[in-house]
């Protein structure tokens, strides 16, 4: 037989006595065992005592090896004294090949090497090792399965190998074995999380290539690989963790498996589930090892308490191994426990619906990188989201140039996070919305996302802000901050990282008013009261002001879009373009699909780029002209090397769509009131606003009719390749891209299209929402049958108000006099005004209160408005009266 054929060995009826002329019995009563290793895999024999004839083990021991392969067997002794380390006291080692030539009758027969330090027997060769060897050939494993094959058997070995580990709960059973039967009441701790490591990383490497699942698994093994080494230095080690480490290690054990599997769709969904279930058992397992006051935290918490959320995760990986098994899918998710500590009081409802709160700026469900790009990116910010060590970076700021791709980025990290339930928080701040998503209200909407996320921080905030209304309704970041935040959040002992991504930092406001949110930003990385492991992940272009106020340092680490390469940026946007047309490729009649290549080699690294221009190809807006034509017209255009990138792509698009001078005064004017709007609204509300016409009020040429307006909805629609929620009426229309944005509000840039601040456009507004509330407005909106009886005790009102007051209705009452007030007043417009304050006052003011419902907003609007008014007419209605 070839020396290096693969065989299958067994050794059994294994026996160790002592050799002729020595002592005839051992020293001491005591326990032996014997421990064989092959290559990696090793075999324990279970503790027995010796009699006169010696020891007997009948027990089996398989390997698979060749010829060249060595075999090493150990005796070792058991200590006196519990606790301590056994000792070896004989060894042998011999190759595969040179245990063959010495069988007898399929029987092996040799003296041990005795260390006689180590023995409390006489002298010379005492032991004799004796056993019988089997072996036949078989076919090689490929690495994968050998790796596998020989994890499972080490933990079958593993059974009684060791001391047992302290047992601070006893009323679970052995854990749950469904697989291969590995683990038993008696599974040891060092054995449980060797094979436990072993298979996260080798199940990570057979779901590479399922992007869904993949980077559950490869953090999953950082992060239990770090609570390995902590816990291996514990005095005080939970058998409990131990076993459902156990647990873990079962259910991952069809990994030799899960290979033919990734083609199967019905299994990818219950396998994603699985694994992001190991990844919430590791943050649990990694946070009961890792806290340096874990041990004095413990007297808090009740046994019963840390049995039942163990219970649970095993049953809940069971659950979720049997559905992936079957290839069904599950109603619930994963089981996720956010706290170490139960809470044993309820927590009473506490009415925090007065702070602020920043309603639609959390992340779009919709936004994201492609599956598949941005993977190393997206790699690294989770590590360091996750990153258990209590000196880890709190912040990390994502900074990049406009269209590089930071939201995409951002809104990914955000969805993965929260597929773990580990988000506290999202907002997205957004240039065009500045009335609902500004510096005021962000602290204050994560503190209330908080509550929703963990019932002891709720109970915390209530005992700072519940006597104190003021407090409650700060628009000061520094306050919120400290009162909301910091305070409440100081004994909180949390499992698991808390994330919090704030996208678009930039688009805030202007340095002014972004200044003393940005400074209270930069505490999240020097204040040391804060969770250990709550995270900000924070998205912005590098503006010089918030890089001066946000410099790295030891809890707060810079990343930059630019530390992709520009050659992995390409390859992504390659990805995405061929992903994104891939419906009308056929179309596209360049040979060899070189338009893909140029469309890159165009976009200039930039992803924004390229999604504007595969929105333009795929047709969205109306130009008349087919897909092909559409590339050829976007391959014309000149790569801007210096400045700004997109504003090339901007002009070419709207050139085909407004040709004519007449065709770019109505765009701009539809786009100034777009722009001018406190908060974006849908596309039919936009439309019923203005009864679905927008009346030219400037620059109006010759040739045009003055009774021609501009059809809101037809000029909307047509750019649908710039404008979000142009082709969807449940989304608000705002740019697709704040570059776009910018691109409209600079003249110097945007040339003919440019769109600038024009007190007319306040107007148009303004008037619109007078005459709307006019219109809708009416006594009893929402039908109450009782007016007496508070908002809050009137069953099911917010969704009464839902349906009685339809979005355009409630702008109006909000924001008519946010317009007005940059306008010049007129008589006509004063007796506008009168007349609405004559029929209609009472009425808005019921809609403020129901609107107020829910935010304590509407009132603060009400009162600025009143107070806006009185100081824009009172200098007005003096001048037309001719007086000072």
């Amino acid at each position: 037989m070839n020396p290096t054929t693969a065989q299958s060995i067994a050794i059994t009826d294994i026996e160790l006595r002592t050799a002729s002329g020595s002592n005839p019995r051992f020293a001491l009563p005591r326990q032996y065992y014997a421990k064989f290793s092959l290559g990696n895999v090793l075999r324990t024999t279970k503790k027995t005592k010796q009699n006169k004839n010696g020891i007997v083990w009948n027990e089996e021991m398989s390997f698979r090896g060749d010829d060249t392969s060595v075999l090493v067997a150990k005796v070792y002794r058991t200590h006196r004294m519990p606790g301590q380390q056994d000792k070896a006291v004989a060894s042998l080692t011999y190759t595969i090949g040179e245990i063959i030539s010495k069988l007898k009758n399929k029987v092996f027969e040799e003296p041990l090497l005795v260390d006689p330090s180590k023995t409390a027997i006489s002298s010379g060769p005492n032991f004799i090792l004796k056993f019988t060897f089997t072996s036949v050939p078989c076919q090689p494993l490929e690495a994968d399965e050998r790796q596998v094959a020989d994890a499972v058997d080490t933990a079958k070995q593993a059974v009684e190998a060791m001391r047992p580990t302290p047992l601070v709960v006893d009323h679970l059973s052995s854990a749950v074995d469904t697989v291969t039967q590995v683990v038993n009441s008696a599974q040891t701790f060092a054995t449980t999380w060797d094979v436990l490591l072993g298979r996260i990383k080798l199940f990570d490497r057979i779901v590479t290539g399922i992007a869904e699942i993949h980077p559950y698994t490869s953090l999953a093994w950082s992060v239990i690989s770090a609570a390995h080494k902590v816990l291996v230095n514990q005095n005080d080690r939970d058998d409990q963790i131990t076993r459902l480490a156990g647990t873990m290690s079962d259910v991952l054990a069809f990994v030799h498996d899960a290979d033919p599997l990734k083609a199967d769709k019905a299994h990818v969904e219950p396998l994603k589930l699985l694994t992001q279930q190991v990844m919430e058992c590791a943050y649990f397992i990694r946070d009961y090892a890792e806290h340096k006051s874990f041990a004095t935290r413990l007297a808090r918490y009740t046994l019963s308490d840390i049995n039942s959320k163990i219970t649970d995760y095993q049953r809940r990986l069971q659950e979720l191994r049997d559905a992936f098994l079957r290839g069904v899918g599950l109603q619930t998710g994963i089981t996720v426990v956010r706290m170490m500590n139960a809470i044993e009081h309820t927590v009473e409802d506490k009415d925090l619906d007065d702070m602020p709160y920043a309603k639609g700026a959390r992340h779009d469900q919709d936004k994201g990188c492609l599956t598949g790009t941005r993977d190393e990116m997206l790699r690294e910010l989770r590590e360091i989201l996750s990153n258990p060590a209590e000196d880890a970076p709190r912040v990390c700021l994502l900074t990049g140039l406009a269209g590089s791709g930071k939201s995409a980025v951002a809104h990914s990290i955000a969805r993965w996070f929260e597929g773990q339930k580990r988000l506290v928080s999202s907002y997205c701040f957004a240039r065009t919305d500045v009335a609902r998503r500004n510096p005021t209200n962000l602290f204050s909407t994560v503190a209330r996302d908080l509550c929703d996320h963990n019932a002891e921080y709720k109970s915390a905030l209530w005992k700072v802000v519940g006597e104190s209304r003021s407090l409650r309704t700060s628009e000061v970041p520094k306050e919120q901050l400290e009162r909301l935040i910091m305070g409440p959040s100081k004994h909180i002992q949390a499992i698991g990282p808390l994330v919090v991504v704030i996208d678009a930092l930039d688009e805030c406001g202007d340095q002014a008013s972004r200044q003393q949110l940005v400074l209270a930003i930069s505490r999240l990385a020097t204040e040391t009261s804060f969770p250990f492991n709550l995270r900000f992940l924070i998205t912005t272009r590098p503006e010089s002001d918030i890089l001066a106020k946000l410099p790295p340092g030891p809890r707060l680490v810079h990343k930059h879009m630019s530390d992709i390469s520009e050659q992995m940026v390409d390859e992504d946007i390659e990805n995405f373009i061929r992903h994104s047309l891939d419906e009308c490729s056929s179309e596209l009649d360049l040979s060899n699909q070189d338009w893909c290549r140029l469309l890159v080699h165009h976009s200039q690294h930039l992803f924004q780029w390229a999604a504007t221009a595969c929105k333009f190809i795929q047709g969205f807006g109306s130009i008349g002209l087919g897909r092909s034509a559409r590339l050829g017209l976007l391959l014309k255009t000149r790569r801007t090397e210096a400045g700004y990138p997109l504003d090339e792509l901007y002009k070419t698009m709207l050139l085909q769509l407004f040709k004519s001078a007449p065709e770019q005064d109505r765009f701009r004017e539809v786009m100034g009131v777009l722009l001018a709007l406190k908060e974006p609204l849908p596309l039919p509300c936009l439309s019923d606003l203005f009864h679905g016409h927008l009346k030219m009020t400037v620059d109006i040429p010759e040739d045009v009719p003055m009774d021609v307006p501009v059809d809101v909805q037809a000029m909307v629609s047509s750019l649908a390749s710039l404008l979000d929620g142009a082709c969807d009426d449940r989304r608000p229309v705002r740019p697709l891209h704040a570059s776009f944005y910018d691109f409209l509000r600079d003249g110097k840039r945007s040339s003919s299209f440019h769109v600038p601040f024009l007190p007319h456009h306040s107007l148009t507004l303004g008037q619109a929402s007078l005459a709307c509330m006019c219109r809708m407005l009416r006594f009893n909106i929402c039908g109450l049958t009782d007016s007496r009886i508070l908002n809050d005790k009137v069953s099911g009102l917010s969704t009464c108000v839902d349906e009685a007051i339809p979005p355009r209705l409630s702008y109006s009452c909000l924001y008519w006099m946010d317009h007005l007030q940059h306008t010049n007043c007129s008589s006509d417009l004063i007796s506008e005004i009168t007349l609405f304050f004559k029929s209609f006052f009472p009425y808005w003011l019921e809609v403020i209160s129901l609107l107020s419902f829910s935010s304590a907003s509407p009132i603060s609007s009400a009162l600025q408005t009143c107070i806006a008014l009185q100081h824009w007419t009172q200098p007005n209605v003096r001048s037309m009266n001719g007086t000072s």
